[in-house]
Parts: C-alpha cells; sequence; structure tokens
C-alpha cells in the first residue's frame, strides 16, 4: 500500500501473471497439460479476481504470458514499468517449480510479494510454500477474490482468512475463508487485459469467451478438483439478470465474438432445470444472436429444455460420459447410468445440439474388458467429437488420496503429473491396467472414432461457416500433430 502526498493511503499496485510453462501449455482448464487438441483456455477466475480489486480502487496488470507462450525473461521489463507491489501467481500441479521460479525471478526484478493461487497450491499450502524457500510469500486458498482484496488493502497476513503463509520458518494456516454466497456482487472479469485471439478450441467459434454462471456442483465425482478443493459440493448460482448482462458485457467488449463457453462445473444438470429454463428464455429474449455451449450431465436429458437451449442459441454441449462400464462409474461415485447416456445423447441429437463425449481410462477396477467397453460406448453414442484421457488424480480430490494410500501413484515428483512433450498422461496404476495399456486404449479410442468414414462425413456436414472451417483445421492440426510425435510420449 503506497502513501500520498498528505498522508493518505491510495490503492496498491497488483499484477496478475499466468507465467509460462511448456509450449501450448494450460493452467486454466480442468486437467493441467498442453490437450491434445492444442486447446488453450481463458483465465476466467484469475481475470474476476483482477476486477474485484480493480473494483476496490486498485491499479491492475495482467499478463496471460502462457496464453502468448512467453518466457517470463521476456515479461520482466514490462513488470519493472508497472512496478507491482503485490503478484498474483495462478499455479498448476505440473508446472509447480516453474512457477516458483518464475515466481523468484518477479520478486528479485521488482521487489513484491508473491501470493500463490488455484487449486494445486490451496491443495498443498505448505509444500507450495516450503518450496518457495523465500519466493512465495502466501497462498490464497480456494476462492481467492476477496482474500487478495484483503491483502490489497492492507490486511496483515496473520489478520487474512484463507491464508496460509509462514512466519519465522513456521508454517500458519489462518481459518478457512466462506465461500462467495452473493456472486452477483462480484464485477464481470477484467478481459481488456487478454488478447481474445490467443484462445482456440477446435470445438468453438473463433473467437469465444468463457463465461462462469455458478461456482461448484452438486455431482460428488472423486477425481473433479474444482468442487473438491476451490468452489465446494453445491451450486451456488448467480442471478439470470446478471449473467444476461455479462454475455452484454461481452458483445460490448468484443463485437466479433461468435460463442460463449459457459464453464460452470455444471450448468445443464437435471438439478438446475428450472433456473437453466430461465436463462434460455432470458437470452431468447434478449436476442444476443450468439451461440453457446455448456458441460453438461448425461441426467439432463429432458427434450423440452434440450429444445428451448436450441432455440436460445445452444450450439454444443461438452458431456462427461467417462467411462463404458457401469462398476466403474459407480466407483468414482458418477452418479449416472449406462441407460441415461443414450437417452441424452438421442434427445440432444433430436434438439439439434452437437455433442462432445469426454471418456476416460484408468478408474478405481479398470480392466482392459472395462476400457474396451468405454471405446464401443463411444462408437455407439450418437455423439460428434470425442477426447479420450488416462484418469488424472490431482492433489486435494478423494481419488488423489484412494491412489496415495494404495500404493498406485505412479510421479514421484509434480513434473512427472504430464510427460515429456507436456501432454497428459495416466498417473494411476491400476493393479489390472498398466500405464503402456492405458496409452494404448487412449490412442486407439482417438483412431477408431475419428477415422471411421461416417465419423469423417459427420463433421464435414457440420461444418456452416468459416468459423466451423476454421475450427475444424486447428483440429486436425492438432490431431496430426499429436500421433506426430506418439513414439516420444511417456511419462516415466
Amino acid at each position: 500500500m503506497r502513501t500520498g502526498v498528505s498522508g493518505s493511503q491510495v490503492g496498491m499496485r497488483v499484477a496478475f501473471l499466468n507465467s509460462m510453462f511448456g509450449k501450448d501449455f494450460t493452467k486454466s482448464a480442468r486437467w493441467f497439460a498442453r490437450s491434445r487438441g492444442r486447446v488453450q483456455r481463458h483465465p476466467d477466475y484469475l481475470c474476476i479476481a483482477a476486477a474485484v480489486l480493480e473494483q476496490a480502487g486498485h491499479d491492475v496488470f495482467l499478463l496471460d504470458a502462457q496464453a502468448k507462450n512467453m518466457p517470463t525473461d521476456a515479461v520482466l521489463p514490462r513488470l519493472r514499468a508497472f512496478r507491482p507491489d503485490m503478484m498474483v501467481h495462478l499455479a498448476s500441479t505440473p508446472s509447480i517449480d516453474s512457477d516458483i521460479a518464475a515466481a523468484a525471478l518477479c520478486k528479485d526484478a521488482t521487489g513484491a510479494r508473491n501470493i500463490f493461487v488455484g487449486s494445486h497450491a490451496s491443495a498443498e499450502p505448505e509444500d507450495t510454500l516450503a518450496r518457495g524457500q523465500g519466493a512465495v510469500d502466501a497462498v490464497a486458498i480456494g476462492e481467492y477474490d476477496y482474500t487478495l482484496r484483503d491483502l490489497a488493502n492492507g490486511v496483515a497476513f496473520r489478520e487474512c482468512p484463507g491464508l496460509a503463509w509462514t512466519d519465522n520458518g513456521r508454517f500458519q494456516l489462518n481459518p478457512r475463508r466462506p465461500l462467495i454466497e452473493d456472486l452477483d456482487a462480484l464485477p464481470f472479469p477484467a478481459w481488456r487485459h487478454i488478447d481474445i485471439g490467443d484462445y482456440r478450441d477446435a470445438g468453438k467459434l473463433f473467437p469465444f469467451l468463457t463465461l462462469i454462471s455458478g461456482r461448484g456442483c452438486y455431482g460428488h465425482c472423486t477425481f473433479c478438483q474444482l468442487p473438491q478443493v476451490m468452489n465446494g459440493r453445491g451450486y451456488r448460482a448467480r442471478s439470470v439478470e446478471n449473467v444476461a448482462g455479462e454475455i452484454a458485457y461481452d458483445k460490448s467488449l468484443f463485437p466479433n465474438l461468435r460463442e460463449i463457453m459457459f464453464e460452470d462445473d455444471t450448468l445443464v444438470m437435471h438439478a438446475t432445470r428450472d433456473r437453466l429454463a430461465r436463462l434460455c428464455e432470458e437470452m431468447i429474449r434478449r436476442d444476443f444472436r450468439l451461440s453457446w455451449s455448456a458441460n453438461a450431465r448425461v441426467d439432463m436429458d429432458d427434450l423440452e429444455i434440450l429444445r428451448l437451449m436450441k432455440r436460445s442459441g445452444c450450439r454444443m454441449l461438452c458431456v462427461g460420459f467417462e467411462f463404458g462400464d457401469q462398476q466403474i462409474l459407480d466407483n468414482v461415485r458418477k452418479g449416472t447410468a449406462l441407460s441415461q447416456m443414450f437417452t441424452f445423447a438421442e434427445n440432444a441429437r433430436k434438439a439439434g445440439l452437437r455433442i462432445h463425449g469426454c471418456f476416460m481410462f484408468g478408474g478405481p477396477g479398470e480392466t482392459p474388458d472395462t476400457a474396451r467397453k468405454t471405446i464401443e460406448l463411444a462408437l455407439r453414442l450418437p455423439i460428434d467429437t470425442a477426447q479420450f484421457s488416462g484418469m488424472v488424480a490431482y492433489p486435494g480430490t478423494a481419488f488423489y488420496d484412494w491412489a496415495k494410500e494404495n500404493g498406485y501413484l505412479i510421479p514421484t515428483r509434480w513434473r512427472d503429473w504430464v510427460d515429456a512433450n507436456f501432454e497428459q498422461c495416466a498417473t494411476v496404476r491400476c493393479p489390472d491396467l498398466s500405464l503402456e495399456q492405458i496409452n494404448g486404449f487412449i490412442d486407439e479410442g482417438l483412431r477408431r472414432f475419428y477415422l471411421r468414414p461416417s465419423q469423417m462425413a459427420r463433421m464435414m456436414a457440420n461444418i456452416r461457416s468459416l468459423a466451423d472451417l476454421k475450427a475444424k483445421l486447428h483440429g486436425l492440426r492438432s490431431f496430426t500433430g499429436y500421433f506426430g510425435k506418439r513414439s516420444s510420449r511417456g511419462c516415466e
């Protein structure tokens, strides 16, 4: 906090940095990796926190260096020019040591205090501070919007809820900060700090933005880190009017915006049916003339609601089908049934919605036979695109605790959560399914799904605009690039 000529306090200068780890890596997604589709996701939570500090009267600098593939050395001149009092660093599991090294460079260059945020630092605050060796001053645990605001307003470390820090080398953990109940009180994301052209996804119309209309999730999936570490087991929804206001705000900032991706843990689920219907009706009333997509659960199989979503501009749903064996689904507490998957997919197709299916290998109890069921499920479902991944155990999740307690965790250091190419790899050794088999099933699933003549024809038929064509070309380049490097993949 700086002092003006009259002795009164003036705003703090706060820099937000998403430092670069590896080329095309992403720390803003649910799974930290260089995705096979070369997706780069917007730093939405970081931009919301930046807006909170701007609203409180502080000067903010935000740079998504990872999205720009900009090494920290190239960032330092801009930081020196800004002269921050405090820096906020987004960290992830595989990049944590790199993030700390970047923070050390920033501290040497500016003298600013370094605060770490994100699910990894929240789940492992003591380890993060110990690794930081003075480069990391504190960790804002869980939802960090108001924790950062308190710090910028001059609240001392020991008096700030939701903060982990060290006092003369001793780890200190303050009381947990309550989750934010009134999400409408948060300002819209400070998107003016990003370049919208830095974010691409073969499944989205370009350019697009993410929007978080609510935080938390009613689901109890053992592998999903955001509800368990950051946002809680429950759904705190913003008002329909507030969400519509953000869409209007986004369009005013970016007149060429083509799509909104609702990045709620799950916007589209049976438990939120009524609120979803009101949101769709409000989007129809306002006539945004904008496509939107969202994450969805298969228990939202109401054809009437799906058709209403289509009328309001919904184009695509990203759906966690996950596994093709009911026992594996039950083992990860997915809370869905295989029969629901087919009903949902058929009704979504009737409503004219595209479906991107998410599938995994390596759950508790997985065998070669259950893995093959997952591939067969993906081939049988009437969906448009698919992704296959090895199940990843992140700190702070029940799946991580289970794998660690049973001796199934493969990595021995945080860097090993991704392979040498910064791409996702399995982190859990199943008793009846080897790491090599998991990687083999991933490749088999991708090849069998996308190289079918019927699938190629479906994807060609889905090209309705230049934006569609650009997205598909980006996906094709990513697909061929991934298999071009297949021989060098590995986590060991």
